[in-house]
């Protein structure tokens, strides 16, 4: 009788940590995409900091003397 209810106790402590390492699981799964979407946002800016756009220049202008 008592190695009956051992067996039942580690069943059921085994079927726990499966649900454990699923759960686990499925944190790295939503991880992985976070990962990916940072270092796609990651490459967009590198993009953009190699290629920048036009700056308008600011500060004081002078004017010519023919106007």
């Amino acid at each position: 009788m008592l190695v009956f209810s051992r067996i039942r106790e580690m069943l059921i402590d085994s079927l726990g940590i499966k649900l454990d390492i699923e759960e686990i699981k499925k944190r790295l799964h939503n991880q992985d995409q976070n990962l990916e979407l940072v270092f796609s946002y990651l490459d967009e800016l590198i993009e953009k900091q190699k290629n920048p756009p036009p700056r308008k220049k600011i500060g004081y202008k002078f004017q010519s003397e023919e106007q």
